[in-house]
C-alpha cells in the first residue's frame, strides 16, 4: 500500500486550509522556555472543525486499508470554536553545547475555556514540507484532528514544531534528534504556560500523546518531564518508534511486504539530522549511493518536495544504500549506530500511565517497535503500561485515528 503524500496536500486544499508561511526576523536569545511572542493564526469555528471530520477524514484515508466510515461515528463532534496562536520561544540545542535557538509551536485555546482546563501536548509525525508544521495548523491535517478531538472539547492543545522545521528557522532539520526533540517540547510547554498566564488562564493536568515520529517524541518528552518532576496524568503513543536502532535495522533487513514507500526518505532525513547535530564525519555520504546524495540533502533541507524525491529514488533501502552500510549495521558499532541505540526512548521505569497503540498491518512502523516501550515497562514491573492493537486492518493512518478515539475517554476520566 502506497501512502499518497500528494493526496495529503490535497486534503488541506479541499477543506480550505491552504498553508501560509512567512520568514521570521532574528530574535535575541534568552533563557530556555522564555516566551518571545505569540500571534493569532486564525480561529476555527464549529462548522470549520466539523469539516475536518466530514471532509478531511475521508480524504485522509484515501488509498488506505480502512475507510473514514470505520471511524467517523466514534469521532467527537465539535462543541466550541478554537483560537489558534503561533508561539515563538527561546530554547537551546543540547547536542551543540546548549547553543541558543529560536523555536516555534502552536497553542489552541477553546473559546469557552475554563479555569483548570487540561493541557494535551501533541507531538507531530514526519513532515517533508515546512508548511506541514503545527504552528501552521491550516497545513497540518493531523493537528486539525487534535483540534477537533480535544481543543473543541475544552482541552488546551499545544504542539512544538521541532527545531529547524518552521519556515524561516536557521537551525538544521532535527528529525529524530533525541535531546533536541525533548528540549523543544519541554520549552514549548514552558512558553505555553506563559501564554496562558498572560491570558489569565490557569491550566489543569498535563497529558501527552503523539503519532509516528511524534510517538517517539512523546516518549522523549515524557522522560524530560519526569526528570523535571513535572506531573503528567497520562501518555499515549500511536505507531511510535520507541527504539530507533530496532526501527532502522528492521526497516533495512526485514521490511514488510507492504512497507511504506517513504522509508528511504525517512532514513536519509534521520541520518542527515544526526550528522547535522552530532557530527558523523561524512558517514552519510559514504553510506548512500552517489546518484542519490544531492536529492537526499535537498529533501532534508526542504529544498525539494517529497514527490520530487519519490519520483527519482527507489523505494527499497538496499537499492539506495551501500553494501558497506548494511555491513556496518550488523555490528552497529560505528557512531551512527551507537547514536541510534542511545536514542532509545523507553529504558527507564515510567511514573506515568502509558498506552502504546500499534498494528500488525502498519506499513510505516513495525508492530514490535511500536509496542516495545509498553512491553519493556511491563517487563520491569510497571503495571500502568499497556500495548493496544488497533486492529488487523489498521494501517499507519488508521492507528492514529483509532488512538485518538480511544484515548479521549481515557484522558477525560483522568482530568
Amino acid at each position: 500500500m502506497r501512502i499518497n503524500i500528494s493526496g495529503i496536500a490535497l486534503i488541506l486544499a479541499i477543506v480550505g486550509v491552504l498553508a501560509s508561511c512567512t520568514s521570521e526576523q532574528p530574535i535575541t536569545p534568552s533563557a530556555p522556555g522564555t516566551l518571545v511572542r505569540f500571534d493569532s493564526v486564525g480561529h476555527y469555528g464549529v462548522a470549520r472543525i466539523q469539516a475536518v471530520i466530514d471532509i478531511g477524514l475521508p480524504l485522509f484515508f484515501t488509498g488506505g486499508t480502512m475507510n473514514a466510515s470505520d471511524f467517523s461515528a466514534d469521532m467527537t463532534r465539535p462543541q466550541q470554536g478554537v483560537t489558534l496562536y503561533k508561539v515563538t520561544y527561546s530554547s537551546v540545542i543540547p547536542e551543540k553545547g546548549n547553543q541558543p535557538v529560536t523555536a516555534y509551536g502552536l497553542v489552541a485555546i477553546p473559546d469557552s475555556v475554563k479555569q483548570g482546563a487540561p493541557i494535551v501536548s501533541y507531538q507531530h509525525g514526519t513532515i517533508f514540507d515546512r508548511s506541514w508544521v503545527p504552528s501552521n495548523p491550516d497545513g497540518s491535517i493531523e493537528t486539525q484532528f487534535m483540534i477537533s478531538q480535544f481543543a473543541s472539547q475544552g482541552y488546551i492543545v499545544i504542539c512544538a514544531d521541532y527545531f529547524g522545521t518552521t519556515a524561516g528557522s536557521t537551525a538544521p532539520n532535527s528529525y529524530f534528534v533525541a535531546q533536541s526533540t525533548a528540549q523543544a517540547c519541554l520549552d514549548m510547554y514552558r512558553a505555553s504556560l506563559e501564554v496562558l498566564k498572560q491570558k489569565s488562564i490557569t491550566p489543569g493536568k498535563l497529558f501527552v500523546n503523539g503519532w509516528s515520529q511524534g510517538g517517539y517524541s512523546t516518549l522523549l518528552f515524557l522522560r524530560a518531564l519526569e526528570l523535571e518532576n513535572i506531573p503528567v496524568a497520562a501518555a499515549a503513543t500511536a505507531s511510535g518508534p520507541a527504539d530507533p536502532l530496532l526501527f532502522v535495522s528492521g526497516s533495512m533487513n526485514n521490511p514488510s511486504p507492504f512497507a511504506a514507500p517513504f522509508t528511504v526518505a525517512a532514513l536519509s532525513n534521520l541520518m542527515l539530522s544526526l550528522d547535522a547535530y552530532n557530527g558523523l564525519d561524512g558517514y552519510f555520504e559514504q553510506s548512500i549511493k552517489p546518484e542519490y546524495l544531492t536529492l537526499a540533502q535537498k529533501l532534508h533541507r526542504f529544498e525539494i518536495s517529497y514527490d520530487s524525491f519519490d519520483r527519482a529514488v527507489p523505494h527499497r533501502p538496499d537499492s539506495v544504500y551501500t553494501d558497506q552500510f548494511y555491513a556496518d549495521g550488523r555490528l552497529a558499532d560505528k557512531p551512527f549506530w551507537k547514536l541510534l541505540d542511545a536514542g532509545a526512548a523507553y529504558r527507564w521505569r515510567m511514573r506515568t500511565p502509558l498506552r502504546a497503540f500499534y498494528s500488525l498491518r502498519d506499513e510505516a512502523i513495525p508492530w514490535q517497535v511500536a509496542r516495545v516501550a509498553a512491553d519493556y515497562q511491563r517487563t520491569v514491573g510497571n503495571t500502568q503500561a499497556e500495548a493496544i492493537d488497533a486492529g488487523v486492518n489498521a494501517d499507519h493512518r488508521a492507528v492514529y485515528i483509532y488512538s485518538l478515539i480511544n484515548i479521549k475517554p481515557w484522558f477525560d476520566g483522568l482530568r
